[in-house]
């Protein structure tokens, strides 16, 4: 394998891989980055097994094809650290490559393509084409919200469900539920449900970029999703996702509007002086005004503060994890939003008071009990 490639295209093409790579793993294999040059392209290849990545990178010239697998952090390192210039990589009958820029000559040792993991390939099932701009804005408005909880392992990934001309995504953790619906969608597969892991979730959303598509290849096992020169292949969360729609109240009749700037700052700065334990923050709504307040007793902290809102219903009280509103309160998009309210034992439903076209997007929070 020779091949020259220019520093910045060579760079762009590993950060893409960056977050698959284990930093540390029982298999040292794994730690290793696939190079293999073939038609002019050099394909790089990273895996954990549970989630495989490969792009392709423009070269300037290839001498001769072939392939070799390089420790990830060395080799990524090393080319952080040079200016943009022309490298040249060479390979010998000993999986040793030899790297020369104008600035100097590395050596690297690197290790058979036998010896790297097999890369899967779907079996073409079911083929959905998405935006990958709304592919990666209904990822970012739910992942948020995944259980890290290990004995509920379903919940541990974003639920992608498509039902007819809908396009869903779901999150929870049993404590707060983000729920986003392309009405929009127009594809050929009208039935299809799977749990994607959260790593793939985070990596697609590094690559995915507005204006480009996104072809998603689905089969029993795997979700292979295709954009912009990069294939990311992920097994999927095996289990039966809860039944969510259930979870979501229909009847709650209270409606609070409040400017989401305010309230999230509001938030933030009354919850320094909550229990560290529970982070729990109190809200007094009466007719057009809304009181934020915490206590910690043990620490002797104490916070109030009000706001004008628009809620023209009846007094209630109700408490929330501060922590948990304030990750909600950072997707909404607006200058304002709608808290749906019936008891303070009941889901909060928050959402955008303006949807944007063909979307539907909201998120519920369960409350906690008020300490007297």
């Amino acid at each position: 394998m020779k091949f020259t490639i220019v520093q910045h295209e060579l760079l762009e093409g590993l950060q893409k891989i960056a977050g698959v790579v284990p930093a540390k793993s029982t298999t040292p294999v794994l730690e290793n980055l696939l190079f293999e040059i073939a038609d002019q392209k050099l394909k790089i290849t990273g895996t954990d097994l549970e989630v495989t990545v490969t792009t392709e990178v423009n070269t300037q010239s290839v001498e001769e094809t072939g392939a070799v697998a390089l420790p990830a952090r060395v080799i990524t390192e090393m080319v952080r650290s040079l200016p943009d210039i022309p490298i040249q990589m060479e390979s010998d009958s000993g999986y040793k490559i030899k790297i020369t820029t104008n600035q100097g000559f590395y050596q690297i040792s690197g290790i058979s393509k036998e010896n790297f993991p097999e890369i899967p390939v779907p079996i073409e099932e079911n083929v959905v084409e998405v935006s990958s701009g709304k592919l990666a804005r209904m990822f970012s408005k739910t992942i948020f919200a995944v259980s890290a909880d290990e004995l509920r392992p379903a919940l541990m990934g974003v639920f992608l469900q498509i039902a007819g001309n809908e396009f869903r995504m779901v999150a929870t953790d049993g404590h707060r539920l983000s729920k986003i619906v392309d009405t929009g969608y127009k594809g050929t597969v009208e039935s299809i449900q799977m749990i994607v892991p959260p790593k793939a979730v985070q990596i697609a959303l590094k690559n995915l970029s507005d204006g480009d598509q996104t072809r998603l290849v689905i089969d029993k096992s795997g979700l292979c999703m295709e954009f912009g020169g990069t294939i990311l292949y992920t097994r999927l969360v095996e289990g039966q996702y809860p039944d969510y729609d259930r979870v979501i109240p229909r009847d709650n009749d209270k409606k609070l509007i409040v400017d989401k700037q305010l309230l999230a700052a509001s938030v933030k700065r009354v919850s320094l002086f909550s229990s560290q334990l529970t982070r729990q923050i109190r809200f007094s709504l009466d007719s057009e005004k809304l009181t934020i307040q915490s206590e910690d007793i043990d620490m002797g902290g104490e916070a109030r503060e009000e706001l004008e809102v628009d809620y023209h219903d009846e007094s209630m009280e109700i408490g929330f994890n501060a922590q948990y509103l304030s990750d909600i309160l950072k997707q909404i998009d607006t200058d304002e939003i709608t808290f749906q309210l019936k008891s303070p034992i009941s889901a909060a439903l928050i959402s955008p008071v303006k949807q944007i076209e063909d979307e539907s997007f909201m998120m519920l929070l369960m409350p906690i009990k008020l300490s007297s």
